[in-house]
């Protein structure tokens, strides 16, 4: 079975940040974000990919270090988008005979 890849843990990232700058708040402020964006964007993968890469560059490590499950081996950012598939039926799918009402 194929190990996930390990990166910085939350809390690790937290704790830096918060040697640097006080709080994540001050940090998200500094960076001219939400109070609440750098957090979020820990906790959450694929929030803001220009958050992720404020934080590397503030912590001086490469965004794939941090969060190697978050991006490619090339550096791009693996996409968390589900792709939406239309499940409604076309506008000729509900008439029967092809006849508007």
């Amino acid at each position: 079975m194929a190990q996930k890849p390990m990166g910085m843990h939350p809390e690790d990232i937290k704790a830096a940040l918060r040697k640097m700058f006080g709080s994540l708040a001050a940090f998200s402020v500094m960076i001219g974000r939400d109070s609440r964006a750098v957090s979020k964007t820990i906790a959450t993968p694929g929030y803001s990919v220009p958050i992720e890469r404020e934080i590397a560059k503030a912590l001086k490590v490469a965004v794939k270090v941090i969060w190697p499950d978050r991006y490619h081996s090339d550096g791009t950012p693996v996409s968390f988008v589900v792709p939406r598939i239309p499940t409604a039926l076309r506008g000729s799918a509900h008439r029967q005979n092809e006849v508007a009402a």
